[in-house]
């Protein structure tokens, strides 16, 4: 062991020593960059005259230009290439490696090879690899094998080898605390060690304890569509957030940050997430909560209901019966077949006006319409009419622009005038040339005829959801508020897609959902037909079902296996965030423990207190002297039902202690986020029943908690509690 201590600690030293060298040449090479770059820009406005005096004067002087440009354009290529090094050593030089693997190549000689596993590749200054991406295929020897015979994959080909030895090693920049041999990287001191680590303000990466069944997840691109089923605390969000990681390298040649959407929960949990690729060295792609992305997907003037309406409105107990239908995947596949097109009446177009004034009556728009060959699909039939529309209002431009009271006006313009609306002047004479700025004049008068003709303002997709739902239901739809929900929203999406034009997006290449327990049938349906091209990650847990918009696993994989693209699920049973007892009493609130089997990996901890209170003055003190009793540097939440709960309690606490500021969330805003301490608000028989959505509550609740979790109750505690 000693010998191999000297052996680690040597190999470091000079892995280190070669990543402060490559530091101070790729600084160097900025700094350089810089210089040159600033006496080009010192030389192009001081030594070079632009002359405009004549025609060869001015292609010299273009010619320079364009010269000194490409010059510019070069350097700023050399700094971009020089800082990306440069970052990926500085990142490196705080932990250069915590991986090392030894590889004997069967199919090549039986050579026998050393790999170092890193947060990034390194290459030092004479062109050896050092140090290999933990994304690189041959890392995946790391994450996923027993030693042995085994193998991994480039471009679709298998590579076998036999693993000799996977080791684990702790580093601090260039010192070596410890390493270990393992067989499986499964319940090791480092995996231990990492998750004893306090909680913090932001998720951070789990690049180097990454186990087997979530590399998996990370790592799998044979199927378009992923559905993860974890429990809680089984590091759902963090293999997401590694696999989009490991996409952006994979296929770096091919897409970027922009290539890819990741749905969140909620905009709290859209900042928790946030530091997770910037520290891996990747840019965050567009994380949006499903609220936002419709609202950015909509496009319309048109109000939509508030994140907290939204949440409100999810979390009540009661349903009507018209969210019911809208919400669900038989009102979507109505909607996607209907064919009936004598459903299109005049009723359903809207006349176009500029300044109050009718330019195309809905009955002419209509009468349109209704010349459109009627073998084509509605949709089609639509477009026609759009174009008609255009055709009809150029025609009449261009006529507006050739009458002599357009040729007059433009004849009156100024010299000053015609410089503000065209950027030029010109003679009066030319009658044809005058129509030419006439029509360019009316265009910028009447821009906006053109887009309300372009966005098709003219036909109510509102009153088309209205008729189609009167169809299906035998009923009327009356709003409820003035602001569209989201479950309107939706359905208007899919109106416009299907009847009106193709909102299909064919340049994303991977969408990833969080909390997928969370969506409608209607708004996974959604997505599948948005984005058709584009494989899907879907991760949640059933048992967190809490919101009355909850789909079953076994419907959602029905739902996907429908869209005719394979998929593959995956379950993570093993929970990585709550001490032993915590996870075991989360674990009596499954609602099919019998089915789960739930490793709890950290070590032993706290177990959870429950507290009886007589009345609410002697539960706000119990409160209280829990918080002031908890350490200040650990976070801790106490965590509400509901969010007018949450606002109450804060209220009373402030009332006892004007100084009070201990973080209050109601479940719905503390979903998918971990503490070292959670406090279940008054888990009592007054708030909290016995039914399926209750219990799921209770275990989002506690499972939010890594270390310890407190149950202060008045009166006689709930039900689904009582036993434990």
């Amino acid at each position: 062991m000693s010998n191999e201590l000297t052996q680690e600690t040597q190999h470091l030293h000079q892995v280190y020593e070669e990543l402060t060298q490559a530091k101070d040449v790729y600084q160097t090479a900025i700094d350089d960059v810089n210089m040159t770059g600033q006496s080009v820009l010192d030389q192009f406005s001081g030594d070079t005259k632009l002359n405009f005096d004549s025609y060869s004067d001015n292609l010299e002087t273009f010619a320079v230009m364009e010269m000194k440009n490409r010059e510019i354009d070069q350097l700023n290529l050399q700094q971009a290439t020089a800082a990306k090094q440069l970052e990926k050593v500085e990142r490196l030089l705080q932990v250069p490696y915590f991986g090392k693997i030894d590889v004997t190549f069967l199919d090549d000689g039986a050579d026998r090879d050393v790999f170092y596993i890193g947060m990034n590749d390194f290459t030092n200054l004479d062109g050896e690899s050092r140090i290999y991406d933990w994304r690189s295929p041959i890392a995946s020897l790391f994450y996923n094998n027993v030693l042995g015979d085994s193998n991994y994959h480039v471009s679709n080909n298998e590579i076998p080898v036999t693993l000799n030895l996977k080791r684990q090693l702790i580093l601090e920049e260039d010192r070596l605390i410890n390493f270990f041999d393992t067989s499986l990287a499964i319940q090791d001191d480092i995996l231990l060690h990492t998750l004893e680590a306090d909680s913090s303000q932001y998720m951070k990466d789990i690049t180097t304890t990454i186990q087997q069944e979530q590399n998996e997840i990370i790592r799998d691109e044979s199927h378009p569509l992923l559905l993860v089923n974890g429990i809680a605390g089984s590091g759902k969000t963090s293999a997401i957030m590694q696999r989009i990681a490991y996409l952006l390298y994979n296929h770096r040649t091919k897409i970027t940050a922009d290539d890819i959407l990741l749905l969140s929960p909620n905009s709290t949990f859209i900042d928790y997430i946030s530091q997770v690729l910037p520290n891996l060295g990747e840019r965050n792609p567009m994380n949006l909560t499903l609220l936002q992305f419709l609202k950015f997907t909509f496009r319309e003037k048109a109000p939509i209901e508030s994140e907290s309406a939204y949440f409100k409105r999810i979390t009540a107990e009661q349903v009507a019966t018209k969210q019911r239908v809208i919400q669900s995947q038989k009102f979507v596949d109505f909607i996607q077949y209907f064919q009936d097109a004598s459903l299109i009446q005049q009723s359903l177009f809207q006349p176009i006006l500029f300044k109050r004034k009718t330019l195309f009556s809905a009955e002419l728009i209509f009468g349109l319409y209704q010349e459109t060959p009627t073998n084509l699909s509605i949709r089609d039939r639509l477009s026609a009419t759009k174009e008609k529309l255009s055709s009809l209002w150029n025609r009449y431009l261009i006529k507006q622009a050739k009458s002599k009271q357009m040729i007059d006006q433009m004849q009156d313009l100024t010299e000053a005038e015609q410089l503000r609306y065209f950027d030029m002047t010109f003679t009066e004479e030319d009658e044809e040339q005058l129509a030419e700025f006439a029509l360019q004049r009316l265009q910028q008068k009447y821009r906006k005829v053109v887009t309300a003709i372009a966005d098709f303002t003219w036909f109510d997709q509102w009153l088309l959801f209205e008729a189609l739902y009167q169809q299906y239901q035998q009923e009327t739809y009356e709003r409820v508020t003035t602001a569209y929900t989201a479950d309107e929203v939706v359905i208007l999406l899919l109106l416009k897609d299907t009847f009106i034009e193709d909102l299909s997006n064919r340049q994303m290449a991977f969408i990833l959902v969080d909390e997928v327990q969370d969506y409608t049938e209607a708004q996974i349906l959604l997505l599948l037909k948005l984005f058709p091209q584009a494989n899907f990650t879907l991760a949640g847990d059933e048992n967190q079902a809490i919101f009355n918009t909850s789909i079953s696993f076994m419907a959602l994989k029905e739902l996907l296996s429908a869209s005719s693209r394979s998929v593959t699920s995956y379950q993570l049973l093993n929970s990585y965030r709550s001490s032993k007892e915590i996870t075991q009493l989360f674990q009596t609130l499954v609602t099919n423990h019998e089915k789960l089997k739930i490793v709890s990996i950290r070590k032993d901890g706290e177990k959870p207190t429950f507290i009886s209170c007589k009345d609410e003055a002697s539960y706000l003190n119990t409160l209280i002297s829990i918080l002031d009793s908890l350490a200040q540097k650990e976070d801790t939440v106490v965590i509400t039902k509901t969010a007018s709960e949450a606002a109450l309690l804060k209220q009373q606490l402030l009332q006892k202690n004007s100084a009070f500021d201990a973080l209050i969330l109601s479940i719905d805003m503390a979903k998918g986020l971990e503490f070292d301490n959670v406090i279940i608000h008054d888990p009592s028989t007054v708030r909290y029943g016995t039914t399926e959505r209750e219990k799921k509550i209770l275990y989002t609740a506690i499972s939010r908690g890594m270390k310890q979790v407190f149950l202060p109750y008045i009166g006689e505690i709930s039900e689904l509690l009582a036993s434990k």
